[in-house]
């Protein structure tokens, strides 16, 4: 399969996080009467997967419903790389937004391109916490 080939000709090349999670192959692309491309005429792309891992407490649980909520998923699983399931840099943002407002601890966005699965998140968010809000950034992990 062609979009196969491609994908994983990129993970040689590219960061995780840039690799996009499907590819989808058309004739042309749809243009406006201006002979812009017209976004809205573009196909709606499905990403398939399971739900890698089953929440084990409260934290885990509030992240997976974010993700989900987040790239509209009825299923994440605590080890699905959030990149790979759809998400992006926008929506990394609002992760990082959400566990700094509920739980009172800044994460790197950083730490989410490096680490894109909810058990590594929580594992974070529960480091955070117990060091308290002066160690909740550092990098020594």
């Amino acid at each position: 399969m062609l979009e196969e080939e491609l994908i994983n000709y990129l993970r040689q090349l590219l960061p995780d996080y840039m690799v996009p999670s499907a590819i989808v192959t058309l004739d042309a692309l749809p243009q406006t009467p201006n002979h812009k491309v017209d976004l809205n005429a573009l196909p709606a792309v499905t990403v398939e997967s399971r739900a890698d891992g089953s929440p084990r407490d409260d934290l885990e649980r509030d992240l997976v419903g974010l993700w989900g909520q987040l790239l509209n998923r009825d299923q994440v699983g605590v080890h699905n790389d959030f990149f790979r399931i759809g998400g992006n840099s926008l929506q990394v943002m609002r992760v990082i937004a959400h566990v700094r407002k509920t739980y009172g601890v800044g994460v790197p966005a950083s730490y989410l391109f490096e680490q894109p699965t909810v058990a590594a998140l929580a594992a974070r968010v529960r480091e955070a916490a117990a060091v308290g809000p002066a160690g909740a950034g550092r990098r020594d992990s």
